[in-house]
Parts: structure tokens; C-alpha cells; sequence
């Protein structure tokens, strides 16, 4: 009715026609304003303008994605594809097609990544200051072709939206780019990446060949009988597993992970929650239909080993981004298990919970950081009482973590126990009493997940100060009002109230309704064994810590303390690796110059020498067989030009020579008779 008041019929009608046009596009739009909002806040103009511009569109970006899930939820999709690229063929031309197909899955992730991007737009105004036009043009870059991969509706473009993740990261990671450790971390991470980019490509490569099709939609129509009769589809598989793993940092490709933490604050929340390691987790999730029983066996094996490898490492960490990084590893490892096991809505529910207070926590030890202008734990302690803001964001964040009930940790994380234990139920049945191996280690990471994060947070909250005074920027110190908001915000998310009721089944939540229910028998007996069991190991997480903290924090002498301080030696292995395979390439770049190119060389040189000999055979007796052969003809003309000159004695003395020539003849012919 107001609008009525103040706009004609016609402009209502325009509206509306804009508003449906704009829906029916909505993905698309979305995608395109992260990206929007680098190009103004790079255009170099004036300062408060670009960043108001800038932050505008992100959060017009973030309500969007929050519109695009409402409509998801009501069972809204969108698809679009053109014809990219039309190769000739018989008996018909293959078309090589791109496109955006967004249900209820992807507009989760969708919204997810704006959200937290936004947050932590906001964020680095404040804690990069005069650096943070570079870091917006970066993130919204690497934001807009996260967004770009989650709508891909086939692997073609999944794989162009994966590489352009991994230049983003590649950016981020090395933002400061004048530290030699940045330059070194962002290329070992590009590199690592690129094995499993190499590893997708080869993948989707023998999908194409052999089903003749890239779209995701198709691929999980075919039944499974289909992969089975063709025997390079299982090599494929693989290479699936092994290109979402070493995006999402799963073993044995953890190290790179670790290694980033030489990017900011802001990159690290991006990279380890919305952006890259989600990207691996997500493709997982898309290709769970093609893969067969065997292949995700064995992906829930890598997710357990990995969550218990991951928590361990964690353990002894003096980094306090180190920390949560391999807590990344390890809560990821949840995701990995969870698809593995079939349950692949739980394992989104799971990443999704995780990025949220992830995502905090890592704003939370940035403002650490930036107060103490250090990141070793053992100089904090006692910043409770100095940052109260920046500690209770912490605490309800971690609680969500260690799967504090009421939390949205605890929600996901009892149900990717719950489908760990059903599956493990079933695979029991079938004879398979290893599989109870992966529910095992995934508790054993949720008990040492309370250690580790109570490490953290009394050595850099509690106890007594361990740092000077003086080092703080003033007695009055306050976090920037925009650090506070994001963290705050953040920390909000991970109450468990907005993502269901707090107590009941495992799946009641709606989101994970929503998401899909699992096929596996997950009986009420089993649901309380499991919310019994997820408590009993927080408190004996608890319980560990404190008898742990009582008797002083461990040295770092000990063997299995070095074994977590060292990542469980994955980078000396890496570096090990490279090491042989550098040397194996010295060796064969010796043999090559001392063996094959003095052959080579040998080789050369006699054929420079035959050559020459047949040069001189050639100039020597060919040359003068040759000229002999031509002079007789020359000679025979010079003979017969005389006897043709037309004199008559010359004339008269031939013929006579003829005839006594032919009496001769006769004579010796009679003779011989």
C-alpha cells in the first residue's frame, strides 16, 4: 500500500518484473558481488567511498545468500548451462557444457561462505588497517570463485573454479610477500594443491572418456553396475578421493595446512572455514553417489586416521594458529568420515558448524596476536582479564568445538558419531569387525580436542602473565569495535538453539532434516550410547587436562611429544621426499651428461667421419669414375666427327680401312672354321 501511494501501476509492474528476474538469477548475482566489491575497492579512488562500496555489496552479498537459502528451503533450484565449447566428431559432435545448478546444498554453502566472509570483511578493516585494500581485492576474488565452484553443476566447471581456489590461496597465503617463510609456505601450499589438482583432472578426464559425460546429475544416474564393468572408472575414483583430500589437508597431504599460517588472520579464518578446505569437503560430498562401496571405505578410514592425527599434532603446538590449524585437520577429518560412511548430509552439517566457530576462533587469537605482537603461547597467560571481550567469544566458540552440549558442535558431532557407529554396526555384520576402527579414533580425537583446546586457552588466558607490560600499545587498550562485532557475531552462530532442538534425536535439527537423512539404522539405543559416550569423553578430556595442567605442562623432550610437535614428521617426510627425488634427479641428470650425452656426442662424431669418408670416396674415386665414363662418350664423338667432316681423301682412306677391316674379318672367321 505504500508503495502505491508514491509509484504508478506501470512502476510497480517494472519492479516486480526486475525483483523476478533478479530471483531467477539470484546464484549468479550473488556470486558476482564479492568479486564486484574487489574491483571498487582496488579502483584506487578515494578511500572511505571504495570502502563503504565495498562493504556494502558484501553484506548486500551476505543477505542475498540468506534469501537464496529461504528459498532453497522451500525447495526453490536453480539451473542454468550454455554450450561452451562444440567438438566435432562421428557419428555427432560432443558438446563440452557449463553451467550453475543450486538446491538446498549448495545454497547452505553459499550462504555460509558469504556470511563468514562479511565478518571477516569486517574484521580485517580494523586489523590490516592500510594493508586491507590489498587483502579485500584478494579475498573478494578468491570468495567469488569459491562461490563459482560451488554452483558448477558439472566437473568441468567444478575443475576451472578449483584451480582459480587455488591461485586465490595461493594470494592469500602469501600476502607478505616480503617474508621468505610467507613465499615459502604459499608454494609449498600451490604445490601440494596442484597433486590433487593433477589428480581431479586425470580423474574426471577417465569419467569423460569412458560415460562420455561430466555432469554431476548424470554421473549419479548411472548405476553402480556401470563402474564396475569398466575398469578404468576405479582408477578415476581414486583420483577423486585423492584430489579432495589434498584440498581439505587429509592424509597424507596434512602439511600445507599447517604450513599457511604465515597468512593473516583474516586469510587463515577464510582458508580453514568458507573457502578451501570446503572445497575438497563439498566435491566430496557431490561425487559420494559414484563412488562405490570400496573407494568409501576407504575414504572413512583416511577421515578417522586423519581426525585422530590431526588432534594429536595439536597437542604440543607453541603457534596459536598452529593450534587450531591442526584442529582444522582433525575437525575436517569429522566431514571426510561421515561421507565415508554414507552419511554425507551429516558430514556437511558437520563442516558447517565447525566453520562457524572455527571462524571465531581464529579471529579471537588474531586480536591475541595483534595485542602482544607475538604468536608464541608460552609469552601470553592472563589476558583474560585484559581482553574480557576477546575471552568469552573464545570460550563459546571452543565450546562448540569440544562439543559442549548445547552447542552446534555437539549436534553435528553426535551425529557423525552416531552414523559412524551404525555404519560400523553393519560392516560388523558383514564380517568386518575393522570397521568399528573409525567410530574408535573418532571419539579418541573428540577427547583429545578438550586437551588441546584447554592447553590453549590456559596458556593464553589464564594463569599468570608471562609478557611485560610495557609491551602492551597502552594501559587503556581496547579491541577495534569492528574486531568485537565479528567476533561476537561469530560467536553466536555456535549456539545450538539456531540449528534445532537441544536435545532428542541425533538428526532432529532442520538443517540436517533438510540436508537428507541417512539410510543407516540408527536406533534410539544407539543415539543415547552416543550422546553418553560424546560426553564422557569431554569430561575425560577434562578431567586429563586438569591432572595434566596440575603437574606442569609436559617438556617437549620426549619422543611422543616430539612426534605431535613435529605434525608427525609429514613435512620431514615431504621434505625427504624431495630431497630423493632431487638427488635421483642429480644422479640422472649425471648419467645423462657423462652417458648418454657422450654416446650422443660419440654417435655425432662418427658420422662426422663417415661423412668425411664418404666425401673423399665420393670427390676421389666416384668423382673420377665418373668423369672416365663421361670422356668416353666425348672420345667415341671426336672419332666419329672426323670420319663426318666431308673431305673426300679422309673419305676414300676410311673406306679402304673398312674394307681391309672387313677382309680381316672374313679371313679370321674362315680360319677358325
Amino acid at each position: 500500500m505504500y508503495l502505491e501511494r508514491y509509484i504508478t501501476p506501470t512502476g510497480l509492474l517494472a519492479l516486480q518484473l526486475l525483483f523476478d528476474r533478479l530471483t531467477s538469477h539470484l546464484p549468479l548475482v550473488v556470486g558476482a558481488l564479492p568479486l564486484l566489491a574487489a574491483m571498487v575497492v582496488g579502483w584506487g579512488g578515494r578511500q572511505r567511498l571504495c570502502y563503504g562500496l565495498g562493504t556494502g555489496l558484501l553484506a548486500s552479498a551476505m543477505l542475498l545468500g540468506g534469501y537464496l537459502l529461504v528459498l532453497a528451503y522451500q525447495g526453490t533450484t536453480w539451473h542454468f548451462s550454455f554450450t561452451w565449447l562444440r567438438i566435432p566428431g562421428s557419428p555427432s559432435s560432443r558438446l563440452l557444457l557449463l553451467g550453475a545448478f543450486v538446491a538446498f546444498p549448495g545454497a547452505v554453502m553459499i550462504a555460509l561462505t558469504t556470511t563468514i566472509s562479511f565478518w571477516v570483511h569486517l574484521y580485517a578493516m580494523a586489523y590490516l588497517q592500510l594493508a586491507s585494500r590489498r587483502y579485500v581485492v584478494f579475498a573478494g576474488g578468491f570468495v567469488s570463485v569459491m562461490l563459482g565452484f560451488l554452483m558448477a553443476d558439472n566437473l568441468l566447471g567444478r575443475f576451472i573454479g578449483w584451480e582459480l581456489i587455488g591461485l586465490g590461496s595461493y594470494l592469500l597465503i602469501g600476502f607478505w610477500h616480503q617474508q621468505a617463510s610467507a613465499a615459502r609456505s604459499s608454494t609449498k601450499a600451490w604445490l601440494i594443491n596442484q597433486l590433487g589438482s593433477i589428480s581431479l583432472l586425470i580423474g574426471m578426464l577417465l569419467i569423460g572418456s569412458e560415460l562420455g559425460t561430466f555432469d554431476l546429475a548424470a554421473l549419479a544416474a548411472f548405476p553402480q553396475a556401470t563402474y564396475q564393468r569398466h575398469g578404468w572408472l576405479g582408477v578415476a575414483r581414486c583420483c577423486l578421493v585423492a584430489g579432495a583430500c589434498a584440498k581439505s589437508a587429509q592424509w597424507p597431504w596434512c602439511s600445507w595446512l599447517s604450513s599457511a599460517m604465515k597468512a593473516p588472520t583474516p586469510a587463515s579464518a577464510l582458508l580453514h572455514t568458507a573457502t578451501m578446505v570446503g572445497a575438497g569437503v563439498y566435491l566430496l560430498v557431490d561425487v559420494a553417489p559414484v563412488l562405490g562401496a570400496a573407494t568409501l571405505t576407504g575414504v572413512a578410514y583416511v577421515g578417522g586416521l586423519t581426525a585422530l592425527m590431526g588432534a594429536y599434532a595439536a597437542l604440543t603446538q607453541q603457534h596459536i594458529k598452529q593450534v587450531l590449524a591442526y584442529s582444522t585437520i582433525s575437525q575436517l577429518g569429522y566431514a571426510v568420515m561421515a561421507v565415508g560412511v554414507g552419511a554425507s548430509s551429516v558430514g556437511l552439517f558437520h563442516f558447517v558448524t565447525h566453520a562457524l566457530g572455527k571462524a571465531c576462533l581464529f579471529l579471537c587469537m588474531g586480536a591475541v596476536s595483534r595485542l602482544l605482537a607475538a604468536s608464541n603461547m608460552q609469552g601470553m597467560g592472563g589476558l583474560r582479564k585484559v581482553l574480557p571481550g576477546v575471552f568469552y567469544t573464545y570460550l563459546l566458540a571452543t565450546f562448540s568445538l569440544v562439543g559442549m552440549p548445547g552447542f552446534a558442535g555437539a549436534l553435528s558431532k553426535e551425529a557423525v558419531l552416531a552414523c559412524t557407529w551404525a555404519w560400523a554396526n553393519e560392516q560388523a555384520l558383514a564380517g568386518n569387525y575393522g570397521g568399528y576402527l573409525v567410530p574408535g579414533l573418532a571419539w579418541v580425537a573428540s577427547w583429545l580436542a578438550v586437551v588441546y583446546m584447554g592447553r590453549q586457552c590456559y596458556l593464553v588466558f589464564m594463569g599468570t602473565p608471562r609478557w611485560s607490560p610495557a609491551s602492551l600499545p597502552s594501559p587503556s587498550y581496547r579491541t577495534p569495535w569492528l574486531m568485537q562485532v565479528s567476533m561476537a557475531v561469530l560467536a553466536l552462530c555456535t549456539l545450538g538453539c539456531w540449528y534445532g532442538p537441544l536435545a532428542g534425536a541425533v538428526q532432529s535439527s532442520w538443517l540436517l532434516q533438510r540436508l537428507g537423512t541417512t539410510s543407516l539404522p540408527i536406533t534410539a539405543s544407539l543415539q543415547h550410547g552416543v550422546m553418553l559416550a560424546s560426553c564422557l569423553a569431554m569430561l575425560l578430556g577434562l578431567g586429563f587436562f586438569m591432572g595434566w595442567q596440575a603437574k606442569g605442562l609436559p617438556t617437549l623432550s620426549t619422543a611422543w611429544a616430539q612426534l605431535s610437535l613435529h605434525g608427525w614428521y609429514l613435512d620431514a617426510l615431504a621434505n625427504a621426499t624431495a630431497k630423493t627425488v632431487l638427488g635421483l634427479s642429480r644422479i640422472v641428470a649425471r648419467f645423462e651428461h657423462r652417458v648418454v650425452n657422450g654416446l650422443v656426442q660419440g654417435i655425432t662424431v662418427g658420422y662426422v667421419v663417415l661423412a668425411h669418408v664418404i666425401g673423399w670416396l665420393d670427390r676421389k674415386l666416384l668423382g673420377r669414375l665418373v668423369l672416365l665414363v663421361a670422356s668416353v662418350p666425348r672420345y667415341v664423338g671426336k672419332a666419329h666427327r672426323i670420319t663426318q667432316q666431308g673431305s673426300l681423301p679422309h673419305a676414300l682412306l676410311w673406306m679402304f680401312i673398312g674394307i681391309g677391316l672387313l677382309f680381316i674379318g672374313i679371313y679370321w672367321a674362315m680360319q677358325s672354321t
